[in-house]
């Protein structure tokens, strides 16, 4: 259909009629798939007719959103402006933050340009679902290992990159962010010798998964791979599942199926999970390393999440044959990590993708990655089931025929 100035000027109106109580807007659109249709489409229309100047500012200036995000957390301004549901003056926010009126003021205008609080009028402010979710506790905690953490290393991508002549970086050391933070250790050992760090890692790895799809929601195992079992088949190995999320998980969706599901991960880890595991949800734990010689042999799954993304190829194989080792042919491998598209990447995958490599040199990997690396352990990929359109996070079935 050819639009004329006209129904441009028609759809700009309907636009800005829609932003003047987006509140509305959220409570009419019932269907998921047209709201994420508006917000992708906005964002990339944005983009398409930007001109050179606003694609300057636009990326120019992105360095500011996330330290000043973080101010806002932590001067409790954001949770001043949720604390009521009513617009405030500055003078308010003053007077419950403690924060400097003037500067204040010059906060509010940078959170109001940039849509983080909504301005209602001359020096009056009201929170909107930006600043909600800022004020949220575990997304400060989020924000703040992104910003002390992840964030230097990005930062530090353009030198690293350069002073590596742009190869790319799998399995390279040390990496961008090891290299900002002056150590030579790799990043899991840096980790464990700094608990202020592991400690927001953590949190940051079980907030990013709130709210979001897991496999099980996609694939129901009982129908698949328990049939016939028993009291003694093994059922579960959540090999380097830290304390034991998915294997509880794993225990909720099926608590009436026999079988026994285990634990496996670094003594430190299991040492913490271990009594809590067995006494409130029947999980065994164990100490394992994924570089040696699987040692539960004919489990019905052996599964491995977000492990093979922190490694390069080579490593990625020795894992995988280290697995195969306790498979018979009742046995699959689930691998759970992204895979990417060959094409139109989602925004979420392909910056997850560049969060690995700066900070372990790792990599998320297409299908036919993925395929080679199986083929070359001796393993098939059987099938991809992708449970997580956003994020690409996808299910990858292995056996050993």
């Amino acid at each position: 259909m050819s639009l004329d100035n006209t129904h441009y000027e028609a759809l700009a109106e309907q636009i800005e009629s829609i932003l003047r109580h987006p509140e509305r807007a959220i409570e009419h659109i019932r269907d998921e798939r047209t709201r994420r249709r508006l917000v992708e489409g906005g964002c990339k229309l944005s983009a398409a007719l930007e001109q050179p100047k606003e694609t300057f500012r636009r990326v120019g200036y992105s360095h500011l959103q996330l330290p000043l995000a973080l101010v806002g957390v932590e001067s409790g301004v954001f949770s001043a402006l949720t604390a009521e549901p009513r617009a405030f003056n500055s003078a308010e926010i003053a007077a419950r933050t403690g924060v400097d009126p003037g500067l204040l003021r010059r906060l509010l205008r940078y959170y109001q340009a940039t849509d983080v609080v909504s301005q209602v009028g001359d020096d009056t402010y009201r929170s909107n679902n930006v600043t909600r979710v800022l004020s949220n506790d575990d997304q400060a905690k989020s924000l703040r290992w992104t910003s002390k953490i992840t964030a230097q290393g990005a930062l530090n991508l353009p030198d690293w990159l350069r002073s590596n002549r742009y190869r790319d970086p799998v399995g390279l050391m040390p990496t961008a962010w090891t290299s900002a933070v002056h150590t030579d250790k790799h990043p899991f050992a840096w980790l464990a010798e700094n608990p202020w760090a592991l400690e927001l890692a953590q949190d940051h790895m079980r907030i990013q998964r709130e709210g979001r799809p897991l496999f099980f929601d996609a694939l129901n195992f009982e129908q698949r791979f328990a049939q016939d079992s028993t009291s003694s088949t093994i059922l579960f190995v959540d090999v380097g599942g830290s304390t034991g999320s998915q294997s509880l998980t794993f225990r909720q969706r099926y608590p009436n199926l026999p079988g026994r599901v285990l634990l496996q991960d670094r003594p430190e880890v299991v040492q913490q999970a271990k009594a809590e595991l067995m006494s409130s949800a029947n999980i065994e734990a164990e100490v394992y390393d994924i570089f040696t010689p699987q040692p539960v042999k004919g489990a019905r799954a052996y599964y491995l999440r977000n492990i093979f993304h922190g490694l390069e190829d080579s490593k990625c194989v020795e894992a995988l044959v280290n697995a195969k080792a306790g498979m018979t042919d009742q046995s699959v491998i689930l691998i759970d990590e992204i895979v990417l598209p060959e094409s139109n990447a989602t925004p979420h995958s392909s910056q997850h993708d560049m969060e690995v490599m700066i900070c372990v040199g790792g990599i998320e990997r297409t299908a036919a990655q993925w395929e080679s690396l199986l083929k070359d352990a001796g393993l098939k990929m059987r099938e991809v089931v992708k449970y997580d359109k956003d994020y690409e996070d996808s299910l990858i079935i292995a056996g050993i025929n």
